[in-house]
């Protein structure tokens, strides 16, 4: 069965982001997970920020992908965040500032799917004419959805079910 990233993606999940260091868009993305998914806020806070202590999930080219498992969820839940100000503090890999996050946040039962996804989605992004379509439509959620949907129909994975 073929599982999408942009099925997972809507207009509530698209997030236009006011932040300009990284403590506040994560802390803007850690919310709405919590918020979607019904699950205790700072404990979300607590698994995103000793991902991030791991290593970096600023993957370059403009892109940070922060991403942690939570056993109490059936879905994965992704957020788009489209940043206003670069995030200069984000410490990606290239030391370039963070303009494009994409927050999962993912069942534990199936850690292969996960890691294929997170590989999907960082290849496609990496992108850079997407990542500016992306960007001059900052203003516009729901442009952004219907950008994400059209060059990533096949951002997916296929799984055992």
């Amino acid at each position: 069965m073929k599982v999408s990233f942009t099925k997972y993606i809507s207009k509530e999940t698209v997030l236009i982001l006011d932040g300009k260091t990284k403590f506040e868009v994560l802390e803007t993305l850690i919310s709405k997970a919590a918020e979607i998914s019904k699950l205790d806020r700072d404990m979300i806070m607590r698994l995103t920020w000793r991902r991030e202590k791991m290593m970096t999930t600023g993957v370059g080219f403009g892109l940070a992908l922060p991403h942690i498992r939570i056993n109490d969820i059936p879905d994965p839940i992704v957020l788009v965040g489209v940043c206003k100000n670069p995030v200069e503090d984000y410490e990606s890999q290239d030391d370039q500032p963070v303009r494009l996050i994409v927050y999962i946040v993912a069942p534990d039962q199936n850690q292969e799917a996960y890691l294929q996804l997170l590989g999907s989605v960082s290849r496609k992004l990496r992108n850079t004419t997407l990542v500016e379509e992306i960007l001059d439509n900052i203003t516009r959620p729901s442009q952004i959805l219907r950008i994400l949907k059209r060059r990533m129909p096949d951002s997916g994975l296929e799984t055992q079910e």
